[in-house]
Order: C-alpha cells, then sequence, then structure tokens
C-alpha cells in the first residue's frame, strides 16, 4: 500500500472533503472507500472496507448490526500496532501512546477506519478523533498505508494500491453506500439526505465533476467562476464592499450541460449541492408548495456554503400575468427568499430554463438573478472537447484504452457528423459505440473511428 506524491501536495493545499480512492478489492472485501480532508491547519482521512455478500455480511439496522465477518482485519491490526481497546472500538495509538485511528463495527457490519472528523460517517460509527497537523502529513500517510497494508495483508493474492487525489466527492460516496444498502435489502436512503417535501442534496456523478471535465461551454464556465469565489471567498467582496452575486440563471436547449455546469460549482467551491426538482415542490394542496420551496431555502442557509439549484425554474415561477394564484404565491415565497440572501453568506441560488422568456421577470432582474447564463449547444472546438471528455472518462473507468487514436481526418468526418448535436447526444454517441461492444462480446480490441462516427450519424439532427 502506498500513497500518491501529489496527494501530500493536495492535501497541504487545502483538499475539500473528498473521496481520494475507491478500488475494487479480492473477497472478502468488495471494495475500499479512503475519504480525506485538510483545512489549513490539519488533515483527516477515513478508510471503509465494504464487505462481500458472498461471505454473509447481513444488514439488520443502519448501524450494521449482523452476522460477523470470516475475516477481521481488527485482528490483524492488534497485533501489528500498539492498541486500546473502548467499548466496541479498537484503537490504534501513536508514538505517543495517543489514540489516533479507531477501528469500530460500521454500517452493514462492515470494519471502518477512521482518523479525524468526517462529519457524514463519524457520528454513526465511532468517537472522533484530532485529524493530525499538516507539517506531518507525509509521516502520517506512511503510517496511514502501513496500517492499510496489514489489514489486507490476509487477502490472497496479494494487493498492490496507492492513495491518489480522484476528486470523486462526498455525494458519490454516499451513492455508493445507497446502493450497497439496496443490495442488501437495507436502509437504502443513505446516500440520498431525505427531508420532508423529498427535496434533497442531489446524488451525483460517480465520475469527477469539474469545469475542466466539461467540454466547450468556455463562456459559461468564465462566468461561474464568479460564483465560485463568492462561496469560497465571500470576504474578498465585503473588503471592497461589494456585495456577492447571489445567483445565475443558466438556459439553452436541452442536454448543453445546465444541470452539469451547476454541479460543478458545487464541486469546484466545495459548497454542497440541493437539487430541487419541479416534482419536489409542487403539490395539490393549499400552501403545501410554497412550504416545501421555504424549506429548501432554510436547508440552503442551514448547510451554507450551499449551492441551490432549481430545475426548469420555468415551471416553478412562470410570469404572474393571467397565472393561477398558486403561481403568485410561488413566485412571492421565491422573491423574498432571493432578496433575504443578503444576510446569509454562502448560499448562492442556480436555476435553469429551456425558455427565459417563461420565467417571471422579477426573478431576472440584478439583484435576484445577477447573472443571465447562456449554456448553448457546442461549436465544432466544443464537440470536439466533449467527445474527449467522454472518451478519457470511458477509458478511465475502464482501466485502458478502448477507442483507438483519431487522427486529424477521422475528427474532421466526426464533427461534421456531429453537426447541432447537444453535449447529451455525443456522451450517448460514446456510450452507443462501448454499447455495440458489450453486445457483440467482444473481449479486448478497441472501438474504431468508423464505429464511433458510425453512432455519431444515427443522433444526427436536421438541421
Amino acid at each position: 500500500m502506498r500513497w500518491a506524491p501529489e496527494l501530500a501536495k493536495a492535501l497541504r493545499a487545502g483538499l475539500p472533503l473528498t473521496v481520494i480512492g475507491r478500488q475494487a478489492a479480492p473477497s472478502p472485501l468488495s471494495s475500499i472507500l479512503v475519504l480525506a480532508r485538510s483545512s489549513g491547519a490539519s488533515a483527516a482521512f477515513a478508510t471503509i472496507f465494504l464487505p462481500t455478500i458472498e461471505r454473509g455480511a447481513f444488514a439488520l439496522t443502519p448501524l450494521g448490526l449482523g452476522r460477523a465477518l470470516a475475516f477481521d482485519p481488527r485482528r490483524a491490526l492488534g497485533a501489528a500496532f500498539p492498541t486500546r481497546r473502548r467499548g466496541s472500538g479498537l484503537y490504534l495509538l501513536d508514538e505517543k501512546g495517543e489514540e489516533q485511528y479507531v477501528l469500530a463495527p460500521g454500517l452493514f457490519n462492515q470494519t471502518t477506519i477512521t482518523a479525524g472528523q468526517w462529519p457524514l460517517l463519524l457520528p454513526l460509527v465511532g468517537p472522533h478523533t484530532e485529524a493530525r497537523p499538516l507539517d506531518r502529513i507525509e509521516a502520517e500517510l506512511d503510517r496511514y498505508c502501513a496500517i492499510l497494508g496489514v489489514a489486507l495483508s490476509t487477502v490472497s493474492p496479494p494487493v498492490s494500491m496507492e492513495l491518489a487525489d480522484t476528486g470523486l466527492n462526498v455525494e458519490a460516496a454516499l451513492a455508493g453506500l445507497a446502493g450497497l444498502g439496496r443490495g442488501f435489502g437495507g436502509f437504502g436512503g443513505f446516500g440520498r439526505t431525505e427531508k420532508p417535501g423529498r427535496v434533497h442534496k442531489e446524488e451525483e456523478e460517480a465520475d469527477p465533476v469539474a469545469f475542466e471535465d466539461v467540454g466547450g461551454q468556455d463562456e459559461a464556465k468564465s462566468q461561474l467562476e464568479a460564483i465560485c469565489l463568492a462561496l469560497q471567498n465571500p470576504g474578498a467582496y465585503k473588503e471592497w464592499g461589494a456585495r456577492p452575486p447571489r445567483g445565475a440563471l443558466l438556459f439553452g436547449p436541452p442536454g448543453t450541460g445546465k444541470t452539469l455546469l451547476a454541479r460543478c460549482v458545487a464541486r469546484e467551491s466545495g459548497a454542497r449541492f440541493i437539487h430541487v426538482r419541479v416534482t419536489d415542490v409542487t403539490s395539490k394542496w393549499y400552501g403545501e408548495a410554497e412550504r416545501k420551496l421555504q424549506e429548501a431555502f432554510d436547508w440552503a442557509r442551514k448547510d451554507a456554503p450551499a449551492v441551490l439549484f432549481f430545475d426548469e425554474i420555468d415551471a416553478l415561477a412562470r410570469p404572474r400575468d393571467d397565472a393561477h394564484e398558486a403561481t403568485h404565491r410561488l413566485v412571492s415565497t421565491f422573491l423574498e427568499n432571493m432578496d433575504g440572501l443578503q444576510k446569509a453568506d454562502g448560499v448562492v441560488v442556480l436555476a435553469a430554463t429551456n425558455r427565459p422568456e417563461s420565467v417571471d421577470a422579477a426573478l431576472t432582474r440584478p439583484g435576484r438573478f445577477d447573472r443571465l447564463v447562456e449554456v448553448p449547444l457546442p461549436d465544432r472546438d466544443g464537440r470536439r472537447q466533449i467527445f474527449e471528455v467522454h472518451i478519457r472518462r470511458a477509458q478511465r473507468r475502464a482501466g485502458r484504452p478502448v477507442f483507438e487514436v483519431i487522427d486529424e481526418a477521422g475528427w474532421e468526418r466526426l464533427l461534421d457528423a456531429s453537426h447541432g448535436h447537444s453535449g447529451a447526444d455525443i456522451a450517448e454517441a460514446v456510450r452507443r459505440a462501448l454499447e455495440a461492444k458489450v453486445r457483440a462480446g467482444a473481449s479486448g480490441g478497441q472501438v474504431s473511428q468508423d464505429e464511433l462516427l458510425a453512432q455519431a450519424m444515427t443522433l444526427a439532427r436536421p438541421f
């Protein structure tokens, strides 16, 4: 077990609450989930060994009370490191005899090694331990990898792993644990933090979602950088007597990446992403829709820094001229909360629509949605960037090159065939090209230029 050199640098720079590694492991483990956190003066980690179904793990409660696993890394670790047992936890001690890591039964009876304060898991699985000083980060990473190496020492064949900054976020980690819960028929809502009214924190994709992972849309990304700054460093605005932006309205055709860009803002700024859909808010009962909308804003203020994202905002805040009374009440609630954000640092409201003319004009004036950000269909260069993003993503998942190198002549044909495609269309063309290999039963080789071109042509637009 080792750590990548760039990991220590990322931790010192202030790595946000992030999944830094999730890799498959042989039976009796199904995977290892490693998390890290750094905030100026200290760094923290958490490691989770998830059990495989065939070894008899069985969840009875969210806290994982059930049959014991046949594999017990606690026994191996207790023999290799100085320990102290307290309650149900086994503490690994540092060179001063102080408690450094705690091993405790975790969710679904997995064995969990934790260090530092990770607020989403530690309250469930064990006591808090203080994070380690940053000036000792390399030594702590060495010890951490040594501990993981001992925990894996009984696995056959031997496993070689490296901790690196993969950029996956907490929501992706929780989504994975939610899937584990559903697979066991147990506690299935862990990754989707529910609130009354079904407004929820979004389960983000398992792939990294950063601006650099979005092809094209350079102008939109540039405008959203100011939103990130308002979340990361609101004090910079106060220093100059300026009001941070409160929100932005993203508009453009379907499939161009509006929701993806909103997720990027949250990830780049280290904020929570709260996704509100039309179905989360609308109700047939009098006053219920306004209550749910108010709840979403209250939740964002409580969880600041937060990005509160409203999808299809035109369905929630239609122009009030000739509108139903319920629309008036909903828009009024929206306006009151947008105006109230001046007293709430660390909350930004983003919204998306395909029809900006269908949003009440009172919302789009400066001071509410300060920016109207167009997210158009990608141009030729943008389409190439999007193809390259999805090809890299597929090859990262597969762990090998699954597309042959596209020459310039191939790119010209591919970009001609994809004229008028949205980012979603391009992602689907890449997916279908890979799916064709799966359906053909291919066990090796690569997707050719012609095969990818054929899939892009099937999605051709009539303009």
